[in-house]
Order: structure tokens, then sequence, then C-alpha cells
């Protein structure tokens, strides 16, 4: 007990000096606490380890699909579908057959185009003998004009019903057959319609994607955001895939992270669309960038307002010290960390959190 007596104002007078130092460090962007005011606090000390200074490690990715490369095919009509030729997985080539349908409603638009093919030939056989009228003097120029605006609007209507048919890539066959084919050349990825099922116009039937190349979206910290660029080379260690970066997001998310689109076009047969795997992304050279460390993940904490400032406490000589300390990646347990510290120097391990409380939480980093 007489311990007990001797520690608790042993422990306020170090509190007290670590306000005053905190104080100071709001003027002088730093921050210590004396070490021996601790001993009985089981505070723990790990050495740091030089990290990388060429990728940027084990960074959540998604693989997606180029949106160019997607296509979702469609009914163009309605009506009834008789065959479904191919399946999930299959390669198609552009113009391929998919799937076969019987329609009433085509049967109405093969009508309609008949009677627009006709209606054109019947305005050009129009135009073409006013003009001839109009040469020889006979009857007026409004009258040629007349018939040129008809001949123009048989015309758009003839090509409205051609494009109906045609739409997305069908191929009309007798007695309302309708032949559904494929817009581009790649892999059946999803089939929503089967043999015997009734279908509306613009009902989705498949997706349909070229697989080459595809796609990342990469998590990354914001605090390594000032170490890539466009270009950077991208890996994916496990498939061997490899790529370069294509974009650098600028919104935010909630766990502090941008959003990096690198294109793959090397090794992308261990990829599958919607896979999560572990990326690389090459920094970029700056001499001028702090040094890149491993700490343990607990020894990381936040400082200054909000928690805005993260930083770790270093032990130097008889002080623990705050020090900047910005999070850019992890690997494994530990965390890589961009901060001015020195190989093998000691960092708090466990025990950060008691630091912080004692630095009142706003504490500014050096």
């Amino acid at each position: 007990m007489a311990i007990v007596r001797w520690c608790v104002p042993f422990m306020a007078l170090a509190l007290g000096l670590a306000v005053l130092r905190t104080g100071l460090a709001e003027h002088e962007a730093s921050g210590s606490l004396p070490v021996a005011a601790f001993a009985a606090a089981g505070i723990q000390t790990a050495p740091v380890r030089p990290a990388s200074a060429t990728w940027l490690t084990h960074l959540p990715a998604h693989v997606q699909i180029p949106n160019a490369q997607q296509r979702f095919v469609a009914a163009p009509v309605g009506g009834l579908v008789t065959s479904v030729l191919v399946g999930v997985g299959e390669q198609v080539g552009q113009g391929q057959a998919l799937v076969e349908l019987v329609s009433p409603e085509l049967l109405v638009l093969r009508r309609e185009l008949a009677q627009a093919v006709a209606e054109r030939e019947r305005t050009q056989q129009a135009l073409a003998r006013d003009e001839r009228l109009l040469a020889e003097g006979l009857i007026p120029l409004s009258r040629i004009e007349a018939s040129r605006t008809a001949d123009r609007q048989a015309a758009a209507a003839l090509a409205e019903k051609r494009a109906l048919l045609a739409l997305a890539g069908a191929r009309p066959g007798p007695a309302g057959e309708l032949t559904v084919l494929s817009p581009i050349t790649g892999v059946v990825l999803a089939q929503t319609v089967r043999a015997g099922q009734r279908v509306e116009p613009a009902t989705s039937l498949f997706q349909i994607a070229r697989l080459d190349p595809l796609e990342l979206d990469i998590e990354l910290p914001l605090g390594a955001a000032s170490r890539i660029e466009v270009g950077a080379a991208v890996r994916v260690p496990e498939s061997g895939a490899r790529g370069a970066v294509i974009a650098i997001g600028r919104a935010v998310s909630d766990g502090q992270t941008l959003t990096v689109r690198a294109r793959m076009t090397e090794g992308l047969d261990g990829l599958s669309p919607g896979q999560h795997v572990e990326a690389e992304i090459a920094m970029r050279s700056d001499d001028a960038a702090a040094p890149l460390w491993l700490v343990p993940a607990n020894a990381v904490v936040r400082l200054g307002a909000a928690g805005k400032q993260a930083a770790v406490f270093a032990q130097r000589g008889e002080e623990y010290v705050v020090v900047a300390a910005r999070p850019v990646g992890e690997s494994g347990q530990d965390l890589v960390v961009e901060a001015q510290l020195r190989e093998g120097e000691l960092v708090v391990s466990g025990g950060a959190s008691q630091l912080k409380s004692a630095l009142g939480g706003v504490g500014t980093a050096e």
C-alpha cells in the first residue's frame, strides 16, 4: 500500500508535466512524456523496420470489367422464347445467334415495313414524274417542293421501320420468328431468360463481356496518394497479373481511402470479374519524401483536433516523443507509415493509448 501511495502523487506530477509539455508542443510542433513516469504502466516497445521503398503492398482490390467491354442484350420485341442457344461461360462471336423468339409484334413490324417500302417507291416515282413536268414547264415549283418533302418523309419512315427490326442485333425470319444476335465477341456472363418464357420488349436476356483487358478498383490509403501517379505499374502477386494505373479518384471514402483504377493487360488467367485480390502499386521515386517504416498497427494513435493527426510514440533517451506517422498501407499485421524515424528506433507498441490519455489527446506531432 505504501508503494501505491507513493505512485499516485508521482503519476499526478508526471501527468502535470505532460500537460505542460503538450501546451508547449502547440508552439514547438512536438510533444513528449518522461519514460520514468510510466515505468509501472506496462508500456511495451518494438523496433521499427524499413518498409519497401518500391511498392505499396497489400492493397485491397476488386476485379472489374471495363464499361466499354460490356453489353446487355435485350428482346427487341415481345414474344415467346422458343430456343436458348448459348449458356453462361460460353465464348460467343459477334453476330452469333443467342436466342430465338416467336413474336406477333414482329408480324406487325414486317407489315409496317412492307408498307413503308411501298410508300417510298410511290413517292420516288411521283418525284421523278414531277421533275420531268417541271423541266417541261408544265407544273409550278411549289409542286416539286411538295413532292420532295413527301419523299423525304417516306424515307424517314422506312428507315425507322428497318431500325426497329434491327434493334439489338435481331435477325427476322419467316412466320414471326426472330433470332437475337450477339453484338460483340466475348463471354456470356449472365443469362436471364429460358426457353418457354414470355418476354416484353426491352427485357434483358444476356450479359456479354470481353475479358481482356480487365480493371482493378484499388483502395488506396489517403496518405499514400502523393506517392503514386497515373502510369504507375500495378501487379497482383497471387495471380501474376500486371498492368498500370489509369485513374486516381478524388472522392474519399469513410475509411479515408481513394479508389485507384488500374488496367490489367498481362496474366489475366488468374483474374475473374468480381474477384477480390490484393494488389501492389509501384511508387514514384521522390528523394524529398519521408522514409517508410513498418510499425505495429496498435502503435499508431490519433492526436489533435478531431483526431486528424496520426502519430507514434518513439522512445528517445528518457522520453516518449510524439512523431507524425502517416499510414500509407499495410504489410501483414503491421502498418506502413511515412515518418521521420530511424532504423531500429523503439516505438510504443503496447500502451500507446495510455500515453495519448496523458497528453489529453490533443498533442501535436513533430
